[in-house]
């Protein structure tokens, strides 16, 4: 093997590790991965109870209609990126998508 396949390879191993870490680190160690729209509602359902607030607080904080909440936490697909981004805000939640 050539000195320049042996550092190309080696250049190749440490990006992988690299966006490996980077993975892990941007994860938080705690991060959860859904599948569906359902499953995020009842992250956020749970996360609302969890913090004791109701609809219309969880509404009033993240600037989101009550109706459009209700929506979510019961895995309606047809909502905004943005209104549930601002729901995961308001819950001190973080929106990854990879």
């Amino acid at each position: 093997m050539s000195t320049a396949t042996r550092f190309d390879t080696l250049i190749d191993e440490l990006r992988t590790e690299y966006l490996e870490a980077s993975r892990q680190d941007s994860h938080s160690g705690d991060a959860t991965h859904l599948s569906s729209i359902e499953q995020m509602g009842v992250l956020i359902r749970d996360q609302r109870k969890k913090q004791r607030l109701t609809l219309q607080e969880l509404s009033d904080l993240s600037d989101v209609a009550y109706s459009t909440l209700s929506k979510i936490e019961n895995g309606d697909t047809a909502i905004q990126l943005r209104s549930l981004n601002n729901v995961l805000d308001s819950l001190g939640l973080k929106l990854w998508i990879g």
